[in-house]
């Protein structure tokens, strides 16, 4: 007697794979899931009543959703019966009660682990970072104490170890503790605002230096943070005003701003004329930037610091510094034709001085030479210029202009030599005049005494 089969319910898993040397999932029919190999489901025939075959249905549970910090995923699979576990024997043999009048039997471990559907690891998307809390820089200070950032009279900024710490920790009071955010500046703040989280700073960090030196690095970074953020929150609502409309935007503000602080930045400053022409000026000319770094979170000051340490506390080479932060040793490309030209400028300047009879330059007047001068900053070093090198620094910050002066002076010195020619022409053209003047009157003089005498001798006759 033949008999069928009932219908077994298909089961698609998911197995491992790696293509291109990357784990990717890929599923498997069910002609190849695991224990059909010796199916023989075309040659029932030759199957006797003693064979019976055991089919499990499971319905697989949504699964839990893993938390973020997980790397791994369940697969899914597919379930086409919407039925509970129901063990279901089917037996090829003398009559049997109905299955579906039985209670289910409970399944043996064994059998339970054989019947578990198969699960491949996956590899889930990178999770996107959350805003910085602060966490890391509670956790050393917890651990350590206060975090030692020295601020060095050359450098006036945060150099050393935690630097990018103090930076990190800054943005956090920033974005937790600054209620208006529509201060353009961190000098507009007012100082009842400014007090508390310098101290909560102070209260973390081992602010070693100059006290004023100290206050306006420090000032600085709180400038650079809040024109982060505001920044950053107005590159969200360009989005969010070009894909869902203005009205949307103004009524969706990203986590961890205020309705109030969000419809602030939009009518009390980037709705401002004078802010978008600003905006639109300052688009351009970072496009129009020649030459750029690749720094990253450190920042220059703290290369050329920890350069400083390991060789004596000596000024770097400028080259070398240069290199490191303008070329790709990766793609052994320079990141701009800018940053080759200047670079290039570098050592044709310091070859120049190298040679004999020739007096020795240092870095910082280097820096002066080949780069472009900025008045109180040494580029190249991160360095603010030293009390000799001040004047150096103003006059080569000027120097276009000093030489149109000097070429004024000169024409102006040239046009006086030729007036002063002109001059002296017409002072002895006067001479001869006072001379010429003077013969003729003593001629008249001559002239009226003798007609005086004619007269005088007229009236005696």
């Amino acid at each position: 007697m033949k008999m069928g089969f009932k219908h077994v319910p298909a089961f698609v898993h998911y197995v491992p794979m790696k293509r291109n040397g990357k784990l990717i999932r890929a599923e498997a029919d069910d002609d190849s899931s695991p224990g059909n190999e010796d199916d023989s489901d075309n040659d029932s025939d030759q199957s006797d009543d003693s064979f019976e075959q055991e089919v499990v249905r499971i319905q697989v549970v949504p699964e839990m959703q893993l938390p973020r910090t997980s790397h791994l995923q369940r697969a899914p699979t597919r379930n086409q019966h919407g039925a509970s576990p129901v063990r279901e024997r089917v037996t090829r043999s003398t009559p049997h009660p109905d299955v579906g009048t039985q209670p289910p039997q409970p399944l043996d471990p064994e059998q339970e682990i054989q019947a578990a559907p198969f699960v491949a690891p996956v590899v889930a998307d990178r999770p996107i970072r959350g805003p910085t809390r602060g966490l890391m820089v509670q956790q050393l200070f917890d651990k350590e104490g206060k975090l030692l950032v020295p601020i060095p009279q050359c450098f006036r900024a945060p150099v050393g170890k935690y630097a990018c710490k103090l930076a990190t920790q800054i943005g956090v009071e920033v974005r937790t503790n600054l209620e208006d955010l529509t201060i353009r500046r961190w000098k507009a703040v007012d100082e009842s605002v400014k007090a508390p989280m310098f101290q909560r700073i102070k209260d973390r960090f081992n602010l070693e230096g100059d006290p004023i030196d100290v206050e306006k690095a420090v000032a600085r970074q709180f400038g650079r943070r809040l024109s982060d953020y505001t920044h950053d929150l107005y590159k969200k609502y360009k989005k969010l005003k070009s894909t869902k409309g203005v009205e949307y935007a103004r009524s969706h503000p990203p986590s961890g701003v205020t309705h109030e602080q969000w419809m602030g930045l939009i009518d009390k400053k980037w709705s401002d004329t004078k802010f978008q022409n600003k905006s639109t000026k300052n688009i351009k000319n970072r496009t129009e930037m020649k030459s750029k770094h690749r720094c990253g979170s450190k920042s220059i000051p703290v290369r050329v610091n920890a350069m400083m340490q390991t060789n004596g506390n000596r000024v770097p080479d400028l080259k070398e510094v240069y290199k490191s932060t303008h070329f790709n040793e990766d793609t052994k490309m320079w990141i701009s034709e800018e940053s080759e030209k200047n670079y290039g400028k570098i050592i044709e300047v310091e070859a120049e001085h190298a040679e004999a009879g020739v007096t020795p330059i240092t870095q910082e007047e280097l820096s002066i030479k080949s780069l472009k001068a900025k008045s109180g900053y040494v580029k190249g070093l991160g360095m603010r210029p030293s009390s000799s090198l001040r004047t150096t620094v103003a006059s080569a910050a000027n120097s276009q202009y000093v030489s149109h002066l000097e070429s004024l002076v000169q024409e102006y010195q040239e046009e006086r030599q030729a007036q002063q020619q002109k001059i002296d022409v017409l002072s002895e053209s006067n001479k001869q005049m006072e001379l010429t003047t003077a013969t003729i009157m003593e001629y008249l003089k001559h002239q009226g005494n003798g007609f005086s005498e004619y007269i005088e001798n007229s009236r005696s006759t």
